[in-house]
């Protein structure tokens, strides 16, 4: 290969195409790929660890995006497959592509040619990436060592080939959205521009995902709207590739909904040094293209990566921003690269939105390259879950996933009725260890998944709440439960709340039923939903929808107190009017992150009061000898409240 070596640093222009309400950056930078040259858009990515393009693999009625280019690999004499096989590539909630393995020359804005291995995407379809202002991507992932196999890291690529000095280990981007120019400079900052309010984000895996250690995440010491804190002790990741606020599901449905019933509040991210404040003026943005054209939104979206908030360049085009890495020579001319961390800048002409500086010091100059071994960490391996089988004493049955913070599955029940029926539930936000619990709360809907006989415990729901408690004896589960029977059930229950204390432990692996109800809820009109409010302004906001077969309602929604508010979930039964019961049971739960607790909330709508009662089981970790102080119970009473209207709601 033949290779025009730099003086220190190499300089990707960068335009900013139309704001879309995708997610994605506007942001990209034109290069060349393949002989003879075809210019294709790609966005310099930070979120990402892989490079890939859009080719011309996709059939023609797949891969349609607004930036429109594809490579032609019929076209260049260069190009060669690295792999024969096609296999899907997920961005998470974001989408999924079809990739297939290749290599061709990169020709980057020096006319250096770079050989390159990339991804070249066959098949993606969907809204997301119809709004797609680049052709595709070239990752820049936090370390070398977590680089998606068979696709090129750039950066790490052009220190092996002499292009770019170690001892500069910088990738800064600065984006002028007034003029919509900017530049990515690899291998140097510009120091004029590293002057006045700043801040650093060092470096903090992100593990509650396996798979996404490769984004530049940092710990998030509060998330705020307004005067209202609503995360602590989270992360928080910058990635180019991205636009709008996208992560954790409800906190992110929970800033929605606050705008929508505030004064245009300040969104404050809180950091151990130092703070960013950005205003509504910031993040609502008019979208330029797509669906949405001419719409101003707040750039706010669910993304279901737990405990985590993303953003990209809504903070960085009113910043100058370096990503800062440690590099480290293992043998001759073979360099890896570890994270440092971030540095944010204020740009001297745009809204100042770092309103408090961080106390540590950005200091220009060369790095030093490290000749030792550095580790990082990976996903956590081998973490006690609750994720799993099992059996209680009964001999009832549960089978339960995790993802993130929010558990479901499906119940085996041996007592009473007996079938098979929905779960929902949450944890606290620490695993479990011999020295502390995990708190989790789940919520039953006792109405068959199956085909056995109605009876009248199908009206009926239970909400569980107690520990996972890692023992000498194995994993154990610690539930208390709450069982509303909300209908006489002859020879077995009368109408009422019955309590009991459930120890499950570890059973053989079944899987559980995939019911309808997970894939395709249908929106309905039901009594629960609307806005209660209890004595000392204990708020709920519920909205209720139906599994496809309209056996029972899945309940969502917001809860909120003087202490703490959080996102809702769970179960009530919508066949109590129809059936000519005057109570609805309803079982809900909530996970709250200032105090660490879980709460199953369970009890009844009175269907002629139009009132509604609750009793609350509230657990926190604990340590083993304080198990009897694990649980706290106690109750609500709810009455409703009028529909906001447009006028009070700002």
């Amino acid at each position: 290969m033949t290779s025009k070596p730099l003086q220190n640093n190499l300089a990707f222009p960068m335009q900013r195409g139309p704001f879309q309400g995708n997610g994605a950056s506007p942001w990209y930078c034109t290069l060349k790929l393949g002989t003879p040259a075809q210019s294709l858009k790609f966005s310099l990515d930070t979120g990402t660890n892989m490079s890939w393009v859009t080719s011309t693999l996709c059939p023609a009625d797949q891969c349609k995006h607004f930036a429109g280019g594809r490579f032609d690999i019929q076209a260049s004499s260069t190009f060669a497959f690295t792999d024969c096989l096609r296999r899907p590539y997920g961005f998470g909630p974001w989408g999924t592509m079809q990739v297939e393995s290749a290599c061709d020359v990169l020709i980057l804005p020096n006319d250096a040619r770079l050989d390159s291995q990339l991804f070249l995407a066959a098949a993606y379809e969907g809204d997301q990436f119809k709004q797609l202002d680049w052709d595709g991507g070239l990752g820049l992932p936090c370390s070398s060592a977590y680089v998606e196999g068979r696709s090129s890291f750039v950066l790490q690529a052009l220190m092996r080939e002499g292009q770019l000095d170690p001892t500069q280990p910088f990738v800064a981007f600065d984006w002028d959205a007034s003029t919509r120019t900017g530049s990515c400079q690899m291998g140097a900052v510009d120091n004029a521009k590293t002057q006045g309010p700043h801040l650093f984000l060092p470096w903090s895996v992100y593990s509650e995902l396996p798979g996404v250690e490769y984004i530049w995440s940092t710990e998030l010491t509060s998330y705020s709207v307004g005067s209202e804190k609503l995360r602590t002790n989270i992360k928080f990741a910058l990635d180019s590739g991205s636009s709008q606020f996208k992560g954790d599901n409800a906190l992110m449905r929970e800033t929605l909904a606050r705008i929508a019933h505030s004064d245009q509040p300040d969104i404050l991210l809180e950091f151990a040094d130092g703070q960013i404040t950005l205003g509504s003026e910031l993040y609502n943005c008019l979208i330029e293209a797509g669906p949405e054209k001419g719409q101003v939104l707040p750039q706010f979206a669910p993304m279901g990566l737990a405990d985590l908030v993303v953003v990209g360049s809504l903070i960085m085009e009113h910043c100058y921003t370096v990503y800062e890495y440690q590099v480290v020579k293992c043998s001759h001319e073979v360099y890896s690269l570890a994270p440092v961390g971030i540095w944010l800048f204020n740009r001297a002409d745009g809204p100042q939105i770092i309103t408090r500086s961080s106390s540590k010091p950005f200091m220009p100059g060369a790095r030093a390259v490290l000749e030792t071994k550095v580790t990082l960490p990976g996903p956590s391996i081998g973490a006690t879950t609750v994720a799993g089988t099992w059996a209680n004493d009964y001999g009832s049955v549960m089978t339960l996933e995790v993802s993130g913070r929010q558990v479901t599955g499906t119940y085996r029940s041996s007592t009473g009725s007996t079938g098979e029926y929905s779960i929902a539930g949450c944890l606290s936000g620490t695993a479990a260890t011999r020295a502390k619990s995990q708190a989790l709360a789940l919520a039953i809907e006792w109405h068959d998944l199956g085909d056995a006989k109605k009876d009248p415990s199908w009206h009926w729901a239970s909400g569980l709440s107690g520990q996972l408690s890692v023992t000498d004896k194995g994993d154990v589960l610690t539930l208390n439960h709450l069982l509303v029977a909300t209908s006489d059930f002859p020879e077995l229950a009368r109408q009422g709340t019955y309590i009991d204390k459930l120890v499950y432990t570890r059973a053989e692996q079944q899987t559980p039923i995939r019911t309808s109800a997970e894939s395709d809820p249908m929106s309905i009109e039901n009594t629960l939903a609307g806005y209660w409010v209890a004595a000392g302004g204990t708020f709920l906001m519920l909205s209720v929808h139906s599994d496809s077969m309209k056996r029972f309602g899945i309940v969502q929604g917001f809860f909120r107190n003087q202490d703490v508010s959080a996102e809702v979930t769970g179960f009530t039964d919508i066949n109590a009017q129809e059936s000519n019961l005057s109570l609805q049971s309803v079982s809900l739960t909530i996970a709250t992150d200032r105090d660490n607790t879980v709460r199953a909330v369970c009890g009844a709508l009175d269907l002629m009061a139009d009132t509604l009662s609750l009793l609350i089981l509230a657990s926190s970790p604990v340590a083993p000898a304080h198990a009897y102080l694990a649980t706290q119970i106690s109750s609500l009473h709810f009455t409703r409240l009028p529909v906001p209207s447009p006028a009070t709601t700002g």
